[in-house]
């Protein structure tokens, strides 16, 4: 029984969905592709203008760290200062120098005429003068400041050796609190700069003093440092809790939301589609059905008004004719009461209003009595029945009345799909604990992609018999709904040319009982 797909909508139908579908999808797409690139051009704005304060701090906090070593150095050789002004004697400065060794390894004198070899850098208005040990014994470098003899003219340049790693460790942290803050002409508040990661870093990368913790390292910005410092940089970045990163995650949350959003909205889009064509093919489904079921209803009807007017006008040659006329009332009645019943089953099924009056039954006593009412129908189609029954059968809990109508229905539908090979197979066993009904025919078959569809209601059988073939499309699903009601399930076999077996498997009774609804 090949079952055909169900058919959609008309072509211009199909075009009027479609444009529905784009008239609703395309602008929510629009709408979100927008509001994320939005969405990122406001967090990549937040990241520019971030990078470029962090740029600007960082270039400030390099130039702080000079005027640090500055007003240190003037702290330091301010004895020095005075013994040049007063004594004009480079060993009374250099004695004045060893008193005040603090963040410095040792006082360093350079007389006037050797000051060129010394590098010169302006700082707050004071020139710094800088350089290395041309004898290479020290491996830092040497900080000096000018200093005047008494008749005012430069004496010599007085300062330290120091380490400018072990400077920088030591005042970063009273640079960025204290001094950084205080710079006059600096924009930003201080809790912009609370908000700040400052570190300063070697020629290698490698980071030996660091304010904070930062909350994207690889993002941050790097100001290399000049003068004594040359070969430090300062790196700057923002912390875990800066209005940066909140904005950083603010960005990336509103992109997944507009995301998730998106899905959401083309996923109810696509429900919505498949619900709209379920729903049209459920329509044309039912409309088939409703013309189906009226031939289905007229035909017997048809038949047997014939059959009755014949026997009333007496148009029968003799008492076998007779008996003919009356054995195809009582078949067209059968098939009539059975499709009524199916009909009826099915809609007290769905509403939840039938009742299954289950009790311990033998299946071998519900296939005497199907068989004995279908086989006036059997004998009449011409087909060979063979029924085969097992002594000895456990019984099962169930309504003998449904399972009948689900035997009958099977033997109906091996009758209809049945070709020239008419031949039908009955027979009970057990296995894996179940009770097995089985109903086998030489029919048609069904190709192996249709067989669960052959369950769904009104799906019926569409080949060349279509057109002789009527049905209302409920049986097979009757029998799985209520073969269901029962516990149990049903099995199908088929090979396209071959024929088919249903079988139904019922659990084995096990002491229960009652009424269950079904």
């Amino acid at each position: 029984m090949p079952i055909p797909r169900p058919s959609f909508l008309p072509r211009s139908r199909q075009l009027r969905l479609v444009l529905l579908i784009l008239a609703v999808a395309l602008p929510a797409l629009v709408l979100a592709v927008t509001g994320v690139l939005l969405t990122l051009r406001i967090g990549h704005q937040v990241e520019v203008d971030a990078r470029r304060y962090h740029k600007y701090v960082a270039a400030l906090v390099a130039e702080v760290f000079e005027r640090e070593l500055v007003d240190q150095l003037r702290d330091s050789i301010a004895s020095a200062e005075t013994a040049a002004r007063e004594t004009g004697d480079l060993e009374a400065v250099r004695r004045a120098l060893a008193t005040r060794v603090r963040l410095y390894e040792a006082p360093y004198v350079l007389p006037f005429e050797e000051l060129n070899d010394a590098a010169a850098r302006p700082v707050d208005g004071r020139l710094l003068l800088y350089g290395e040990d041309p004898s290479r014994r020290r491996h830092h470098p040497y900080a000096i400041m000018l200093l005047d003899g008494p008749n005012g003219v430069t004496l010599c340049g007085a300062g330290y050796w120091f380490n400018p790693r072990a400077f920088l460790s030591i005042t970063l942290r009273d640079v960025v609190v204290e001094r950084l803050p205080n710079k006059a002409g600096m924009y930003g508040a201080i809790e912009q700069l609370r908000d700040l990661s400052v570190s300063v870093v070697d020629d290698d990368g490698h980071e030996f003093a660091r304010m904070r913790e930062a909350a994207f390292p690889e993002s941050a910005v790097e100001h290399p440092m000049e003068g004594p410092f040359e070969g430090y940089r300062v790196r700057v970045a923002s912390t875990p809790g800066s209005a940066v990163e909140s904005a950083r995650r603010l960005v990336f949350v509103e992109v997944v939301f507009i995301g998730v959003l998106t899905l959401v909205l083309l996923g109810a889009i696509a429900v919505g589609v498949r619900y709209i064509a379920r729903q049209v093919e459920v329509l044309n489904t039912k409309t088939s059905f409703v013309s189906n079921v009226t031939h289905e209803l007229k035909t017997p009807v048809s038949v047997i008004k014939l059959a009755v007017e014949t026997l009333e006008m007496n148009r029968f040659r003799d008492d076998r004719e007779r008996e003919k006329y009356l054995r195809t009332i009582t078949r067209e009645s059968d098939r009539l009461a059975q499709l009524v019943d199916n009909i009826l089953d099915y809609s007290r099924l769905e509403a939840g209003q039938k009742q299954l009056h289950k009790a311990p039954t033998d299946l071998r006593d519900v296939v005497n009595s199907a068989m004995d009412s279908f086989r006036l129908r059997l004998d009449d189609a011409g087909f060979k029945t063979e029924v085969w029954l097992p002594e000895t059968l456990p019984p099962v809990m169930a309504d003998a009345r449904a399972i009948t109508h689900c035997l009958l229905n099977l033997l109906d539908n091996a009758v209809k799909y049945s070709r020239d090979r008419r031949e039908v197979r009955v027979s009970v066993g057990s296995r894996d604990g179940m009770v097995t009904l089985s109903v086998a025919d030489r029919g048609i078959g069904i190709p192996l992609e249709d067989q669960e569809r052959v369950f769904e209601k009104f799906a019926r059988a569409e080949t060349g018999l279509v057109h002789d073939v009527k049905g209302a499309g409920l049986g097979l699903s009757l029998v799985q709904m209520l073969v269901r009601a029962h516990h149990g399930r049903v099995e199908l076999v088929s090979t396209p040319g071959e024929g088919s077996t249903f079988t139904i498997l019922l659990p084995v009774w096990d002491g229960g009982h009652g009424v269950v609804p079904a």
